[in-house]
């Protein structure tokens, strides 16, 4: 039987640290072939973790879109992301063909799965921590501004994002979550391998729309902040009316949408810099099949 390989990835941005330490302790504490499943760990950009800052010329999880990173290629992540798609990519020297990818967040965004399309393989991981743990799932796509994902460049991927926790900070709980994850995705997926999994006939997710950017004066800076209503509100829904941002008179700026959002990463502290002050979704339930777990391997 062809031993299948699964890739790991921790420390995609340095300043992200208990997932670094709770892969340490997981490989640690489990062997790393099981049921004929190979798992592979990896610091995807060590030098920004050994520097402690989320990345040294570009954001990592952003530079996996080749073609467009052709005119940059001095830049550290886009060599390392060169690095690892050929070392662990399907047509690399140790192929993988999955990928998860574990994140933290400023934002108080729970435990949550991220994906990034609507690739089937993708969808039967999904469904496997959603059921077992009712995790909301953000579906991001179509977002020209935000590409490049590390998951996009393998065929089959999921982000494990938990907050919310500072930047650099060790939180034993968090820890404590990434291990239930990858002890549990670890079990799911051997159930998956023997098809001994039945999972239900829809998922519910969350649709990225797009972003909301602080308001700003004309010479940029920002002159609102995200209002306390909003604040660690993250997966909870926002309608008509609802305040948004307050400004130093004590101004309200209202969500004037017709439609009901549900927000989430707001106030990430890391996409300040990307004038995101919160992102908004919408949700949609999908229909499910088993038969793509059932032809999964």
């Amino acid at each position: 039987m062809t031993l299948k390989k699964i890739l790991i990835v921790s420390g995609t941005h340095g300043n992200e640290i208990n997932p670094v330490w709770a892969v340490n302790q997981f490989s640690k504490q489990n062997s790393t072939i099981d049921h004929n499943i190979e798992y592979k760990y990896i610091i995807g950009n060590p030098l920004a973790y050994e520097r402690c800052c989320r990345y040294i010329d570009n954001d990592l999880n952003r530079s996996f879109n080749f073609n467009k990173n052709n005119s940059n290629i001095n830049s550290y992540e886009i060599s390392r992301a060169n690095f690892l798609v050929e070392k662990f990519g399907v047509d690399g020297s140790d192929p993988c063909e999955i990928a998860i990818d574990l994140h933290t967040t400023t934002a108080n965004m729970g435990t949550s799965i991220v994906m990034y399309g609507r690739r089937e393989k993708d969808f039967c991981l999904a469904a496997l921590l959603q059921n077992k743990f009712g995790l909301p799932i953000y579906l991001h796509e179509k977002d020209e501004k935000q590409t490049g994902f590390l998951v996009e460049a393998w065929p089959c991927g999921l982000v494990i994002e938990i907050g919310s926790v500072g930047q650099n900070l060790y939180d034993p709980k968090i820890i404590n979550r990434f291990l239930i994850i990858m002890n549990s995705l670890r079990d799911e997926i051997n159930k998956l391998k023997n098809n001994q999994i039945i999972l239900p006939k829809s998922l519910i997710v969350y649709v990225h729309q797009g972003s909301i950017d602080y308001p700003r004066e004309k010479n940029g800076n920002i002159n609102a902040l995200i209002h306390p209503e909003r604040i660690h509100q993250d997966w909870k829904p926002i309608k008509k009316g609802y305040p948004l941002f307050i400004d130093m008179e004590g101004n309200t700026k209202t969500y004037k949408g017709e439609d009901t959002i549900w927000p989430v990463f707001i106030g990430e502290v890391a996409y300040k810099e990307k004038n995101i002050a919160m992102s908004y979704t919408k949700k949609e339930v999908i229909n499910f099949s088993n038969q793509i777990c059932v032809d999964f391997f």
